[in-house]
């Protein structure tokens, strides 16, 4: 134990969990129990039956508004390269779409349709549109509206426009569309001003990505206390007391700690809590998490010819009103990826995947960002005045690595680590 330290306990192996442990470990004796077999939460690098190393979920950000992740890789001695970060949208239906392809092979396939009227005007559209919506947000015109509401009140959010905007907000809060258009505007408009860098011509070198995959900074974070992670950790409850907390495993072992760090997501921190207060209920109780399903697969069948598949694929549908859509990662396009890669990470995918072509098909845990959650964000550092139990996650912000990071170190200020 590191003298003079306390002993913590960490709930929780995503980047908030990871990172947590990275600063407290530098003065205290940190165990870190994760519910599954491996850590990273949505950094997830898998090894395909190739042996191919590749992200299946994170896998760029963009620098501008990643500031204290940025630093945090810094610190680790971790670089980072641009990364392609274009897009492709793709009809189902019509089998037509826009592909922002700067790609050789991706310009000569498609010609000058690229550069034709409608899909300027679009473009264009997508600018002004925002612009407007801004001028709202600042002149506080979208308290308690929709998402949806006010892409109604804005002709410039409609055909294409509208499918280039909310593909992209899919892409950023693993949402699907119908719950986009259901959330605050006001949430969305300001992480757009926030992470300026990602519907900009600057994406094209504001967003990086770490050559060797997210697994180089979660082995780098977790490098120092690796030991002391407990895989599989069935956690039934947490108990306080005035002398500090203790963990109760469904195993039948207790393990007491003088802290307990909660980096899961919200609605699991108040499950484990054996008397949680009234804040707690109030704070964590507000939050809804979906299990999104992903796969990982090589079925091109759905897709556009691969000059144009670009490293965010959106597939949609456009039916009596409603836009379903799926976010795909072209995972060729990752920078470790060998030229031969043909797998694509599919997330919520509205289209049919032969089951031969599957290589995995897993679920990740995504937060809900609706009225009752987003009115929580300003209030959840409160939760963090006590002594005994810490709360940090990615729901503390915009639900990005971002978010994760800057709530854990605000916990290790609190110990003295930072």
């Amino acid at each position: 134990m590191n003298s003079g330290g306390k002993r913590i306990a960490i709930i929780g192996g995503g980047i908030a969990g990871l990172t947590a442990g990275y600063y407290l470990n530098r003065r205290h004796d940190v165990a870190l129990f994760e519910k599954s077999a491996r850590i990273g939460g949505n950094a997830y690098s898998h090894r395909t039956s190739k042996g191919e190393i590749l992200d299946i979920a994170v896998a760029a950000s963009g620098k501008a508004g990643y500031k204290n992740f940025y630093a945090l890789l810094d610190e680790l001695g971790i670089s980072t390269q641009p990364c392609n970060s274009y897009m492709s949208f793709h009809n189902l239906d019509t089998r037509k779409g826009l592909y922002l392809t700067l790609s050789a092979k991706g310009v000569r396939y498609q010609g000058l349709e690229l550069l034709s009227a409608a899909n300027l005007r679009s473009l264009a559209k997508l600018f002004l549109g925002l612009q407007r919506a801004r001028r709202r947000l600042n002149a506080g015109m979208l308290k308690n509206v929709t998402l949806g509401r006010c892409l109604q009140d804005l002709p410039e959010f409609s055909g294409d426009t509208e499918v280039f905007f909310l593909s992209a907000l899919c892409l950023l809060s693993s949402m699907e569309a119908h719950e986009v258009l259901a959330a605050p505007a006001e949430f969305f408009l300001n992480k757009l001003k926030t992470h300026f860098d990602v519907i900009s011509p600057k994406a094209m070198y504001s967003v990086r990505c770490v050559r060797d995959g997210t697994r180089r900074y979660v082995n780098a974070l977790s490098a120092r206390y690796r030991g002391k992670i407990r895989f599989n950790a069935v956690i039934r409850t947490v108990e306080r007391s005035s002398g500090g907390a203790t963990v109760m495993m469904a195993d039948g072992s207790n393990h007491h700690f003088d802290a307990v760090v909660f980096a899961c997501n919200p609605d699991q921190a108040l499950a484990l809590l054996a008397q949680p207060t009234r804040m707690e209920k109030k704070l964590l109780g507000a939050w809804r998490y979906k299990d999104g399903r992903v796969v990982v697969h090589r079925d091109h069948s759905s897709f556009p010819p691969r000059p144009l598949i670009e490293a965010y694929t959106f597939l949609y549908t456009m039916r009596d009103g409603k836009m379903r859509t799926s976010v795909n990662g072209a995972l060729w396009h990752e920078p470790q990826a060998p030229k031969d890669c043909d797998y694509i990470s599919a997330q919520h995918p509205n289209y049919p995947i032969r089951g031969d072509l599957i290589e995995l098909d897993t679920i990740l845990r995504t937060p809900i960002f609706d009225f009752a959650s987003c009115a929580t964000i300003p209030d959840l550092p409160q939760l963090n005045n006590g002594r005994t139990t810490f709360f940090c996650g990615s729901y503390f912000g915009y639900g990005l690595h971002e978010d994760a990071v800057a709530s854990a170190r605000s916990v290790a200020e609190r110990f003295g680590c930072v």
